[in-house]
């Protein structure tokens, strides 16, 4: 597949042709949800039919300026808010120049994307995004300088000005997810940190804690993980005041009362491990990935993500790790919860993963392509959308998933949203 090069800001909103999966031209379904993902500048939009699983490709992708980093949809469905960015990932990666914070409108009727007013110009790479609960503010996460942004939405839905603080909100090592706490009073933002390299000393992630009103972010607290650990993604359990926190490294799951004034206790009060195989807990670039709850607050599910590379003759090859989703289980009364599962994600690299709003899927987005061994022989594994079917106790099925003509970019974001049947 030939994409077309990165393009300047004024032509968001171009379409491409569509990867992976052959477009249906209408459908009469009402059990239909609507998934977005990304594919490195392209914004893709498939429908889900939640009574079989499979997916179809919806109209042609959009075309952004620059990679897709993150999105996030209001609560009533009617914007798609969007990071973009062509900075390189992790620590060392290139800076880039183009790094933008848009706005879409969904059509009601198809689900298709139109772009909503003027992008905002960010500073650096953004990583993470998400809206309050009143639908007022866009607030940004960057990994390089570990700060916050907030920009107000007009009552229109597009992106307003940057919301000035008394200071640069300092977000910890690494930032990598800001939250809103269900009370719409206390943003929470994750730091991953960083491990040891060559002679730099390992910085530690931590859980940072602002007061939020009017856009206004007020350090509340910062809590240091131990080393070794660093926090990815956190979940706020829909019914409970318990947060769940996925961390990255380290590969484990922890559980944090929610305090009466907003932050996270200062110790977890369950700390559970993650992988199936412990033996891959220090293996070289295996990590916690993202987590969500089941709709019914009873599972919860976490990403284990391994993409560590090796050379077999002229082909890179993954070195081994763990690829799975884990289930757990969670204890109405305490909140604990209970590892029930480990399954394959049937791919590399599962950045991202979605429960359909209905409960009944779950579909991981399987990052990037690799080669891998299957006994003495090399085979290719490509980069897909892998579904699995939710049992009545949470666990994990798989159907089926699509092969992704990827093209050496990566599935970065994916969401799943109430959607149109429509084509």
């Amino acid at each position: 597949m030939t994409l077309t090069k990165t393009l300047p800001a004024v032509l968001l909103g171009s379409v491409l042709a569509a990867p992976g999966l052959q477009a249906q031209q209408s459908t009469t379904q009402e059990d239909t949800m609507t998934l977005y993902a990304s594919l490195g500048e392209q914004l893709l939009h498939y429908s889900l039919d939640t009574r079989t699983g499979t997916l179809a490709a919806r109209g042609q992708p959009v075309l952004l300026p620059a990679n897709l980093q993150f999105a996030v949809a209001d609560r009533e469905g009617r914007f798609l808010y969007t990071v973009s960015s062509n900075a390189g990932s992790g620590t060392l990666g290139a800076s880039g120049d183009t790094h933008l914070l848009g706005a879409f409108s969904i059509d009601a009727h198809s689900g298709s994307l139109t772009p909503w007013g003027e992008p905002a110009v960010l500073p650096e790479r953004p990583i993470h995004l998400t809206l309050d609960h009143g639908g007022e503010y866009a607030l940004t996460a960057f990994n390089q300088s570990g700060t916050l942004s907030v920009h107000k939405l007009d009552e229109e839905g597009g992106i307003g000005p940057q919301v000035a603080q008394a200071g640069a909100p300092d977000a910890g090592i690494f930032t990598h997810q800001v939250m809103v706490t269900p009370d719409n009073g206390t943003v929470v933002a994750l730091a991953r940190g960083n491990d040891a390299i060559g002679e730099r000393a390992e910085e530690p992630g931590s859980v940072n804690s602002f007061r939020f009103e009017q856009g206004q972010l007020t350090p509340l607290s910062r809590v240091e993980m131990a080393p070794g650990l660093g926090p990815r993604h956190l979940a706020f359990h829909p019914d409970r005041p318990w947060v769940y926190v996925a961390i990255e490294r380290g590969s484990k799951l922890f559980m944090y009362p929610l305090t009466a004034g907003g932050t996270l206790a200062p110790e977890p009060l369950y700390r559970k491990e993650a992988l199936r195989d412990m033996a891959n807990e220090h293996r070289h670039r295996q990590k916690g990935g993202v987590l969500q709850f089941h709709p019914n607050g009873r599972y919860l599910y976490v990403a284990n993500r391994a993409d560590g590379e090796k050379v077999v003759g002229d082909k890179k090859v993954l070195a081994g790790g763990e690829n799975t989703m884990a289930v757990f289980r969670i204890d109405p009364h305490s909140g604990e919860p209970e590892l029930v599962q480990h399954l394959d994600t049937q791919g590399i690299e599962a950045r991202t993963f979605k429960v359909d709003p209905s409960g009944q899927w779950l579909v991981v987005a399987n990052q990037k392509s690799l080669w891998v061994e299957q006994g003495d022989e090399l085979a290719w594994l490509p980069a897909n959308f892998a579904v699995f079917r939710i049992a009545q106790d949470g666990t994990l099925s798989f159907v089926r998933k699509y092969d992704i003509d990827d093209a050496g970019r990566w599935l970065l974001w994916m969401d799943i949203i109430p959607g149109p049947a429509a084509g």
